[in-house]
């Protein structure tokens, strides 16, 4: 799923209370449970998906992609 090219909406609707996996540009790949998505409006520099704690901070320029975790 390539992020940068989804509105905040889209984003949202997809992401939002669901476990994400985001494959980074470094090649590591970081599972988190996507509690906000904060954006200019929240006085961020950039998209970034929130996980609860400062180490489950994701920056979309991070991102390469993200897959949804579908398991209930």
């Amino acid at each position: 799923m390539n992020l940068q090219k989804m509105t905040l909406q889209e984003l949202g609707q997809r992401l939002y209370g669901r476990r994400v996996q985001f494959t980074l540009k470094n090649g590591k790949k970081k599972t988190i449970f996507v509690q906000d998505i904060l954006n200019e409006d929240d006085d961020e520099p950039e998209l970034t998906f929130l996980g609860g704690s400062v180490e489950n901070e994701i920056k979309i320029s991070e991102v390469v992609k993200a897959l949804v975790d579908e398991k209930k």
